[in-house]
Formats: structure tokens, sequence, C-alpha cells
């Protein structure tokens, strides 16, 4: 008689490191108590700063850093996932790009994965096999230009799909645009799409899709905003609807935006301020995808660089890079306001954590 698979959360962290160190850490997740428990570490990869995760394949995906006729290059490693025990088997790791890179994204059929590069100013493209291995780089496309009031590079700092998968919207700081791409899987080529300018001197970062597939919500680093969008799916369009503060009316020091997130029931936002060391909390009106602040938390530590909503949704991790800490944070059910539990594990310089669940 076959056994009855049950569900099992890992949360899987990557860092700043060198090759000698544990960039890659795998971690249990108890979805009642909160309980994190490390069950394995991977070294051997610098700078292991952005994962992706797939549970149907069980594979992790991570970007790292290389050296290449005196500049830095990026690679795309490959990693089995053994649910039960988390550990991990290295596959294979190639060449994900021609200057490092800061953020990986894999499309919804499973194909490919898109890679960012921040000091590039480029995104990749790259296939995968039939096994789920990162196999080879297809494309490169280069963001020309600069931006208008500053001596500021493009400087792509990461890609999302659309909720429909058929357009791939990239970040890119230096130009404060929004480049939108589709895939020709006939030439295995990234073909621009179109482009979405933001206020000169915003710095778009991430981006986060609201759950309704209606709206979109851009995180900008250098001016600490986030910028609400109506998205026209049939056109692969972003409108903007409203641009408002990541900080609080009193605050005056230097701080920067990193991280964004939308609530599984679509009624908040979440993004963090690097500085001000907080996460902001945005209630959503449903009827016109705009923001009103209702909190600033301290995130505990230093520099959040990234934080991830657990499935389920009763709980947050922030990674501070600064504060060499992984933070859990419990979500209001009612309105999405977040509560310190007491609760850290150290870590050296985390800057990104991803959950997922698996069957086991």
């Amino acid at each position: 008689m076959e056994t009855a698979k049950v569900s099992r959360t890992l949360v899987f962290t990557g860092s700043y490191a060198e090759t000698g160190e544990n960039g890659i850490c795998v971690y249990s997740f108890d979805q009642d108590s909160g309980e994190l428990q490390l069950l394995d570490q991977s070294s051997g990869i610098k700078n292991p700063t952005f994962l992706n995760v797939d549970t149907v394949t069980n594979r992790l995906y991570a970007i790292g850093e290389v050296s290449e006729n005196g500049g830095k290059v990026g690679e795309v490693v490959t990693f089995d996932i053994d649910p039960s025990s988390g550990r991990l088997n290295q596959l294979s790791h190639i060449h994900g790009s021609s200057s490092s890179t800061c953020h990986i994204q894999r499309d919804l059929e499973d194909k490919y994965l898109i890679v960012s590069s921040y000091h590039g100013g480029r995104v990749s493209l790259l296939s995968l096999d039939d096994n789920g291995v990162a196999d080879s780089l297809l494309d490169e496309q280069y963001h020309e230009g600069h931006r208008t009031d500053a001596e500021q590079q493009p400087r792509a700092h990461s890609a999302f799909f659309s909720p429909d998968g058929k357009y791939i919207f990239v970040q890119d700081l230096g130009l404060d645009k929004i480049i939108a791409y589709q895939i020709n899987k006939t030439d295995n080529k990234l073909e621009f799409h179109g482009e979405t300018q933001l206020t000169p001197g915003s710095g778009p970062r991430h981006l986060a899709f609201h759950t309704s597939g209606k709206y979109a919500y851009v995180i900008n680093e250098l001016n600490s905003t986030v910028t609400a969008f109506r998205y026209v799916s049939e056109e692969g369009r972003l409108e903007t609807i409203q641009t408002i503060s990541t900080l609080p009316a009193d605050f005056t020091g230097e701080s920067y935006c990193a991280e964004i997130a939308v609530s599984e029931d679509g009624r908040t936002v979440y993004g963090s301020n690097r500085g001000h060391d907080s996460i902001v909390v945005f209630s959503v009106d449903a009827s016109s995808g705009e923001l009103s602040p209702i909190q600033y938390i301290s995130t505990e530590g230093g520099h959040p660089r990234h934080f991830s909503l657990m499935p389920e949704g009763k709980f947050m991790i922030v990674a501070n890079r600064d504060g060499n800490n992984l933070v859990l944070f419990t979500v209001d059910p009612e309105n999405g306001t977040l509560q310190f539990t007491g609760k850290t594990i150290e870590q050296s310089k985390p800057v990104c954590v991803k959950p997922a669940v698996f069957m086991v």
C-alpha cells in the first residue's frame, strides 16, 4: 500500500559569500510554529545572491560570479533538491552572462531562465533541458542609453513574467525604465516589446503583479517609492496609476528600497527599506489598485535586502544583509500588518530568501 504524501516547506537562502563559504542554506520550516531548522549548506559558488526554485522538477537555480579575462562574468548553477532531507546535489554550472548578475527567473513552462545583469546592463535568455537543468546561454540583450539627469549606465536589476507568461518585464534602475520583451521560441531570442518610462532618478528595482492580474507594483530603489500600474494584458502594457513613498513622512535619513511582494489575498503590498531598515505595509484598494500605508515596522537588522511571505500567508521571513540574520514575523490575517515573533536565525550576509512547498 502506497504511503500518502505530505507537504513539507523548505526555505532556501542565498548570500554574499566567497567560494569557500556556505553561500546557500536550506532550512525546514514549520508552518504552525514558525520554527526554522538548518538542513544543508552549499559552498563553491561566489556570491549566490539570487535563487529560483522549481518544486515540480525539484530543482534549485542559483546565480554565481566567476573571473574571466580579468573581469567578472555570471554563471548559473543547477542543483537537485531532495525534499525529504533538504540536501542539495550540484548538477551543472554554465556560463550565464557576459557580466556579473543579480537576479534569476524561470518561465511558466519551465523551458527558459532569464538572468539580469546590473553591472552589465543586460538581460540573458538561457535554456533548460528536459530534466530541468540549465543548458546553454541562448541570447543576451544590452540596454542602450543613459539616464537624462545623471551619468548612470543601464542597470538591469530584475525580470518578471506577466501572469499569462507572454511578456517579460525587466526593471532597469539606470535608465528609469521597465523594458518589456517576448521570447521568440522559434529562434530562441528575446524580442523587444515596449517600455515604460518612470520618474527620472527613481531607479526601478523589483516588480510584483497583483493576484488579480489587473495591477503591477514596482519598487523604486533610489527615491524610495512604489509605483502602481494598471496592467493592460491584451497589449502587454503598463499604465501608471500612482507613485507613493515607502518611508514615514518624518524620516529624513538616507534609505534605499529593495524588495516588493503582494499577499496571496491581494489585499496587501509590502516593501523593504534599507537605511530606515523597515518593512512598509500598504493596503490595496481593490477597485483602483491604489496603495495606502498602514504600517512601518523595524526589520530587527540592517539592510533588509530581501524578504518572502511564507506559503499559507501566516509568516514573513526577512533577510537582513548587514544584520547577518533571518527574522521571522507573523502576518495579521485581517489587515496584513506584521509583528516580530522574537525569532531570528544567524546567517552571514543573507540577501535572498525563497520558500517552497514540496510533496514528500
